[in-house]
Order: C-alpha cells, then structure tokens, then sequence
C-alpha cells in the first residue's frame, strides 16, 4: 500500500499542486517525494500562503521542480521557514512618536511596546525590551488604534440573487438537521464565514484604509444570517476570525416580479420579520416549558432557523437591520420594541433621514458614502435634477455632526458604498462640515469596539487590548492619508507609497470611446471603455464578449494619470494608465486563486472625446 497526491496544473512551470490524498495497493512509483515536496513548495509560494518562503521567489522556476535532489532541499527550507515563522516572537518598540491612546487622549512623545499580539506597554518612560525590534518614529508620526469596520462586506464575492448565499464551488450547503425555513430569504442558521473569500483583495483595500477588523455582514435575504467580526491580516483562516457569529442580519429585502417568491413587496417583507418573530417567540416558550417540565408535553420540533432566532429573543445576540428607505428606521425601532431585541441599523442611502434616523432610536452604522454632484451642464441636466438631489448633496456631509449633536450613537461603515476607497475623502468631507476630529475617530474606533461588544480587547491603545496599531505621518484626516505602518494582531505591514505615474501637469482629456487590449501571462483579450461625464465627475463602463458590460465603481484624473476602478468577482482592481494623444498604457497587478500575475493595458481611442471643453 502506497499513498500519494494527486496534482494538477499550477500557473508556474514544471510544479503542480495537490487536489487530494489518494492510496492505492502496490509498490510505490517513480514519483519520489522530494519531487512532490518541491512541487508543493512552488504552489505555496505562488499562492503567497507561506510568508517565509517569499525570498525565493525569484529563483528561476523554482529551482526546477523536476531535479529530485533539489526538491528535497526546497522541501526542508519549506519545513524550516513555516515552522520558524509559527513559532517566531513578535515582539516591537514604537519609540518618540506621538500616540493616540483614545479619542481626544494623546502622549506627546512616547513608546508602544507590542509583545505576541498584545500591546504591552505604552507612555512616556516605556524602555524598550532588548527583543524588540525597534521602530522609531519620524517627524509628523502619530500612532492611532487601528480602524474597527462595524459593518461591512470585506472578503465576499459577488452576491446571488433572491436571498440564497453563495456557497463554495458553486455547490449547494450539504444537508442540514432539520427543515429550512418556508420562505427562502428566511435563513438565520447561515453563517457568514462559510462565505468568506480570506484571499479577496478587498482584506488588502480595507488593510490600505487603517483597517484593522471588520464585522462582515451577510448580503442576501430578509433573514440573511449571522454575521462574523474578522481580522484583516494574511493568515489560514481559522486564525482570522474574532467571533463567528456575533449577530444576525435582517432587511426589508423583497423579491423581483420574475422570481415570483414571497415577499414581493416592502409590506410583505414587513409582515414576514413579523411573523418570523412571532413564531420565534413560541417556539421559545415551549421550548422553556418543555425543559422545566416536560411531562405531558410534545417534544419540540426542531427546524435550523430556531437557534439563531431563539438567540436574538434571548438577548445573546444582536440583530443588525438594514434601513434602505426613510420609513425603514421607525419599522425596525418597533421590531426591537415589540420583541426586546438589542438591535442597531445600517443606514444605507439615508445620508439626508435625520427625522428618520432619530426615529429608530438605536445606534447608527452609517455608510460613509456621499451623493455624487449631478450634473448640470445644460438645460436638460438642470431639469432633471430634482430639489431632493440638490439637498442630499448639500446636507450629506452634515449629517454626522448633527446626529453627533442629537446625541446618536453612530460609527462609520463601508457597507453600502459604492467603492471602499471613497472612505477617507469623504471622513474628511464630514469633518470641514462640521464634525470634530475627536468624535470621527471615535466613529471608528472605540464605538464600533463597543457596539459589537469587542471594547475589552479592541479600540484603543492600552496594556492588554490587541496589538492594532496605525501610524501616521502627518494628518490622518485627509483625502489621502499617508499611512505608514499597521499593525494587525501584532503583525506588522510597513505600507509603502505608491508611486506617481504619468505627468502631474499634463492636461488631457479621457473623455470618448477606447479600443482596449490587455495581457495577462501571455493571453490577450480585447474591451471598449466608454468614458463620460466632466472633470472630477467621470463616469464610464468596460464592455467585452467574455465579461459583458461592467460599469466603472469610480474614474479619476491625475494629470494624464487615468485610474479607473472596476469590480470583478474577487473583489475591485485599479487600473492607472497613463494618456499620451489618443493612445493609453499601462499596467496593474491581477490576484486569482493561483496568486498575482501582472496585467499589461494598451489602447487607443477611436471616437470623442465628446461634450464641452474641460
């Protein structure tokens, strides 16, 4: 009896990876397992799961997989590395920067001593321990606590339609004890993390934005599930989740007319939370009853969705609604009123509701997502825009200042927006209008940390909380904050900046119809980008036989830097290219499965561009 892996194809030459263990009777082949140890290797690197292997990237084909001697060498570094990087300290001194403890509480000059994943020590007169490795801070060099997203949808792929989850391999959930629910977008038994997607590049965006946790939020349903707090950092999985089911999720989601499946209207989806609840909420007294006394009684009947629903009736867990319309808020405070749920809404699109928002009366997580200026170049646009437009573009930026001076309990959250990377220029938007510096970090820090109920491990910089650390140089509020370091669970990511592209005085104008090729690992394929709009309000989308119409999340100008950001199903990819006349190139860097392979863009454009000069 022999044992060995059956492999496949990888994107790098001469190596494969494993699907499976497979035993067969016999003698064992010619394959050794040096050979399979190298072809393991040249995987793991390829797929960026093994941190410590990463310098050898560069060896030319991995040192040639087929070579048995040399796979065994590559599979002992293997070995080495993984378990050194396990079992390595992480053990840093932040000396003479300024630190932020909490909101409104700063050290002028200090040290942060960070130890295995826990903040160790921080003040004035910390001496470094001479394990650490010592970072020192620069002039201009803040330490924040790192970001907390209170609501979010980080790490999932592109949502199903009528409230099924997306589940891995496109396979449906295996078999479950007990009957599902009997209206389809009833799930409160799904779990978030059976969704998660840890290699999605939207962990990397948040990381990019100060994030250092996110409580992902189930997408899909009316019950939609139970939702996850996760940390943002480059690890298996089952070393990033905080909580696995923290809360559950419920909206006011209703079907398409084509579906033909309940509820189909907002009164429906009213009337099935309703009577979801109302068939909890006896499921729960019988079940009590039975286990005080259960002589003379029927047993329980038991169904999936009873736990989770029990939980929340309990009190266990909190239920997080989302409000999409202005009449939501006051529907879900009678909910949490008429049920005794601990609940807060998600206030998606409701930037100008303050009437609505205060009618909730529970904490607000509020999207930081601002309306974007219609545009009024001509007559037509000026009719079409309503008053109603005109006012949220106005009131949005105000609005957190005035539930702050409602005295609302609010945190910032990216769910809902329509690109994560809007976040920073609009938390500095609501800033100018009004809200103090003071208040915004707390709306992503400290509350979020105690709205999930993570305030004794998260939110701020003290001994024995986790080591989520961001620093700073110079402002952190602003369009573009220059990020230096994060720390995430005391693991440490030294953030780069990213380098300038193009000519910043140039002056083009991106405007009409291209003819786009791209080139990834030798395979071309060919696109149109339609570009419209004016300076600072582009809009356009990419067109191609393979993916068909996608629309671009947003499109910026730099010069004759053009950066345009699109959505695939392993999350938004920038592509910054760079306009010379009527021809376009650049390049940018795709993730898949297998890891990263850079993508080479050149176009040229073949009509426009049209309407008024720039």
């Amino acid at each position: 009896m022999y044992c060995f892996l059956q492999l496949r194809n990888s994107p790098w030459p001469d190596c494969y990876r494993p699907i499976q263990w497979k035993c067969t009777p016999g003698k064992h082949p010619a394959t050794n397992t040096a050979t399979i140890g190298a072809r393991l290797f040249g995987q793991a690197v390829a797929n960026k799961k093994i941190k410590g292997a990463r310098a050898l990237k560069q060896i030319p084909k991995f040192l040639n997989c087929r070579s048995s001697m040399r796979g065994l060498l590559v599979l002992m570094i293997l070995m080495m590395n993984t378990s050194a990087h396990a079992a390595a300290p992480r053990i840093f001194a932040i000396t003479d920067v300024r630190i932020v403890t909490a909101p409104g509480q700063v050290i002028d000059s200090g040290t942060v001593v960070l130890r295995n994943g826990l903040i160790e020590a921080v003040g004035t007169d910390i001496k470094p321990p001479p394990d650490a490795t010592i970072i020192t801070g620069e002039e201009n060099w803040t330490a924040y606590p790192a970001f907390i997203d209170a609501a979010s949808s980080v790490g999932l792929e592109s949502e199903p339609t009528n409230g099924a989850p997306k589940r891995p391999n496109g396979q449906n959930s295996k078999p479950q004890l007990g009957s599902p629910h009997e209206i389809k977008s009833v799930h409160p038994e799904q779990a978030v993390v059976d969704q998660l997607d840890i290699s999605h590049s939207s962990l990397e965006r948040h990381r990019e934005l100060g994030f250092a946790v996110a409580h992902v939020l189930p997408a899909k349903g009316v019950f939609r599930g139970e939702s996850a707090a996760i940390l943002l950092r480059e690890a298996p999985a089952n070393q990033l989740i905080l909580v696995d089911r923290l809360s559950q999720v419920i909206a006011l989601e209703t079907s398409s007319f084509m579906a033909r499946q309940y509820p189909s209207s907002s009164i429906g989806a009213v009337a099935a939370v309703r009577q979801t609840l109302l068939d909890a909420q006896r499921q729960l007294i019988w079940t009590e009853r039975y286990a005080a006394d259960p002589t003379g009684m029927s047993h329980p009947e038991y169904r999936a969705s009873d736990a989770p629903l029990l939980a929340i009736l309990r009190g266990d867990r909190p239920v997080i609604f989302v409000s999409r319309a202005g009449l939501d808020p006051g529907r879900f405070n009678t909910f949490a009123t008429e049920f005794g749920l601990r609940a807060m809404t998600v206030a998606e699109g409701l930037t100008h509701h303050l009437d609505d928002l205060r009618a909730a009366d529970m904490p607000i997580l509020m999207p930081l997502e601002l309306p974007e200026k219609p545009e009024l170049d001509s007559t037509d646009d000026t009719y079409e825009t309503s008053l109603q437009e005109l006012q949220a573009v106005v009131r949005a930026p105000g609005l957190p200042a005035a539930l702050a001076a409602a005295d609302i309990e609010f945190a910032f959250v990216t769910a809902g927006m329509k690109s994560t990377r809007d976040f920073s220029g609009n938390l500095a938007a609501v800033i100018e209008a009004g809200l103090t510096p003071e208040q915004a970090l707390a709306a992503v820090t400290t509350i979020p940390a105690r709205l999930l109920g993570l305030q004794r491990i998260l939110g701020t910089i003290e001994p024995g909380k986790q080591a989520n650390l961001l620093i700073v140089e110079g402002e952190l509020f602003t369009d573009k904050p220059a990020l230096r370091h994060l720390f995430v669970d005391g693991y440490h990511e030294e953030i780069e900046a990213k380098e300038s592209v193009g000519d910043p005085n140039a002056v083009v104008d991106p405007r009409g119809t291209w003819e786009i090729r791209t080139e990834v690992m030798g395979r071309g394929s060919e696109s149109t980008w339609e570009i419209t709009g004016s300076k600072d309000n582009y809009r356009g989308f990419s067109d191609s036989s393979r993916a068909g119409k996608r629309l671009f999340k947003s499109i910026s100008l730099s010069g004759n830097a053009l950066t345009v950001v699109s959505e695939t199903p392993r999350g938004e990819i920038d592509i910054t290219v760079v306009i010379t006349g009527e021809s376009l190139e650049g390049e940018t860097m795709m993730e898949s499965p297998r890891g990263s392979a850079k993508m080479s863009i050149e176009g040229r454009r073949i009509t426009g561009p049209e309407g008024d000069e720039q």
